[in-house]
C-alpha cells in the first residue's frame, strides 16, 4: 500500500526551473488506497503540469475519464463522465513560520524534496461528481435508469388506493374539534 501511494510522489528537488509533465492512470486500485472512498471504481487519465519556480510551484491538473456511481433515483450503476481541471499552488515556509493550507494553496517546509499528489487527485475527482447523482445527464433522460424502480416511485395517490373499497377515510377526522 505504501509503495502504491509513493508512485504519486513528485520529486521536485532534481527538477529544473520550468514546466514538467506527469501522467497518471487512475483505476480501481487507486480508489482502494482510500479506505472511506465513496468512489470505488473508475478509469481516468490525469495529466499534471508541474511548473517549478524559485519560490513556489504551480500544479495544473487535467482529469478525464469515467467513475462508477449509483443513481440516487433508481439505484442503477452508471459510468459518470469526468472532465475537470484544477490548480494547486505550493509555497515554501521556513521552520519558524506556520501558515494554514487552503483549498488552493499548500505550504511545505523548505527541507522537503517531494510532494505526494494522490490525495489531491482523489479529492478533485470526488469534487467532480455532482452531489445529486442521477441518470439525467444522458441523452435519453432515463436511458440507464431501472424502469421497475421508476415505476414504483411514480405511484400516485390514485394508484396506491385502487385496491381498497370506496369509503370515506376522512370521516373520523371531521369529529376532531380544535379549541
Amino acid at each position: 500500500m505504501e509503495k502504491a501511494i509513493r508512485s504519486y510522489d513528485v520529486h521536485f528537488a532534481g527538477l529544473t526551473i520550468g514546466k514538467h509533465g506527469f501522467n497518471y492512470s487512475i483505476d480501481d486500485t487507486f480508489f482502494s488506497l482510500f479506505d472511506t472512498s465513496l468512489l470505488k471504481k473508475g478509469n481516468c487519465a490525469v495529466q499534471l503540469f508541474f511548473d517549478k519556480q524559485a519560490a513556489h510551484f504551480e500544479l495544473d491538473f487535467t482529469m478525464e475519464g469515467t467513475v462508477v456511481i449509483d443513481c440516487d433515483r433508481c439505484t442503477s450503476t452508471i459510468n459518470y463522465p469526468i472532465f475537470t481541471q484544477f490548480k494547486l499552488l505550493i509555497k515554501f515556509q521556513d521552520e519558524e513560520e506556520k501558515y494554514e493550507d487552503t483549498d488552493e494553496v499548500l505550504f511545505i517546509p523548505r527541507s522537503e524534496s517531494s510532494v505526494n499528489v494522490a490525495q489531491y487527485i482523489y479529492e478533485y475527482l470526488n469534487l467532480s461528481v455532482p452531489m445529486v447523482r442521477n441518470c439525467e445527464y444522458l441523452e435519453d433522460k432515463y436511458k440507464n435508469c431501472n424502469q421497475e424502480v421508476l415505476k414504483l416511485l411514480n405511484f400516485g395517490p390514485e394508484d396506491t388506493n385502487k385496491d381498497l373499497p370506496d369509503e370515506d377515510r376522512w370521516s373520523a377526522l371531521k369529529n376532531i374539534k380544535f379549541e
